[in-house]
């Protein structure tokens, strides 16, 4: 199992940065190789709620369907998800106040798909890119949640 933790300084308050995690329409807004959400819940994510995610990995297209597993409003939500070739991940997001701001941290644990061989790809390829990949998702949701909204 691999495991990423990323953390950032967002300068909003933590109701506001949790607003955008927990709709899981916005993932393409601040995730680069999120191609497309399907089936989301079309609000607020509650536990039990599912939804599909493509990505986009070196030009691939990956499909993981994820559950909600945890939410504790304005402070965490947990996913867990499952793609093909048996890989799996769990992402929380973790957002509590910091000055007059919030304090956002990103952790994924996940086991690639394929086994053994998709354990080797990770370590030579993929692993240093899902790390920039988790700092690029840090600084847009802090520049999408940053920015003033427009009434």
């Amino acid at each position: 199992m691999s495991t990423i933790c990323r953390d950032t300084l967002v300068q909003c308050p933590p109701n506001r940065v949790f607003a955008v995690l927990a709709n899981v329409e916005r993932l393409g807004e601040f995730s680069d190789m999120t191609v497309a959400v399907r089936n989301g819940p079309q609000r607020p994510a509650l536990v039990g709620d599912h939804f599909e995610q493509v990505v986009k990995v070196l030009g691939i297209e990956i499909e993981t369907k994820w559950e909600v597993m945890e939410v504790v409003p304005d402070h965490l939500i947990r996913f867990e998800g499952h793609s093909a070739g048996d890989g799996r991940a769990t992402l929380t997001h973790r957002v509590v106040p910091e000055g007059t701001g919030s304090r956002v941290t990103f952790d994924v644990e996940y086991d690639p798909p394929l086994g053994i061989l998709g354990d080797i790809a990770d370590k030579l390829v993929f692993e240093r890119r899902h790390e920039h990949e988790a700092e690029q998702l840090l600084a847009r949701l802090r520049e999408l949640c940053e920015t003033p909204t427009v009434s």
